[in-house]
């Protein structure tokens, strides 16, 4: 997205700056950029060239509508709408790291447990018992 706001920060309009960024992005990212930036070039509405991307691309689509719109330009709102993705994002990996710990440290405790009884308790009590029935 930061890469979409600044080839719409320079002159230009969004299909010519979607080109841009699909020409230099590798891999699926690029391609649905360059479906975007084809049905725009091609005279499709907005909606219908954004209908063919996948849902992650929502914001971005949401953005440059509300940019034009208010007639205003789109790169602020994408790069409010990337920020917010990216907090969403690290909002997500530490729940899912707070998560994960509760998970690795209950093997850790099913494992100890049992060794801690093995080791000091049981011991301490069969030492107990013998000493009580010897004192009988």
């Amino acid at each position: 997205m930061d890469h979409l706001a600044l080839a719409l920060s320079g002159a230009g309009g969004v299909a010519p700056a979607l080109r841009e960024v699909a020409d230099v992005t590798p891999g699926r990212t690029g391609r649905e950029l360059a479906t975007v930036a084809a049905g725009l070039a091609s005279g499709q509405d907005e909606e219908a060239a954004w209908s063919q991307a996948p849902v992650r691309w929502e914001p971005v689509q949401q953005a440059i509508t509300l940019a034009g719109l208010a007639g205003a330009a789109p790169a602020e709102l994408l790069r409010a709408a990337a920020a917010d993705l990216r907090r969403d994002a690290l909002a997500q990996v530490e729940q899912e790291t707070a998560r994960m710990s509760v998970w690795l440290v209950l093997p850790l405790g099913l494992a100890f447990l049992p060794a801690f009884v093995l080791t000091t308790v049981v011991p301490l009590v069969v030492s107990l018992a013998t000493s009580i029935s010897a004192g009988w």
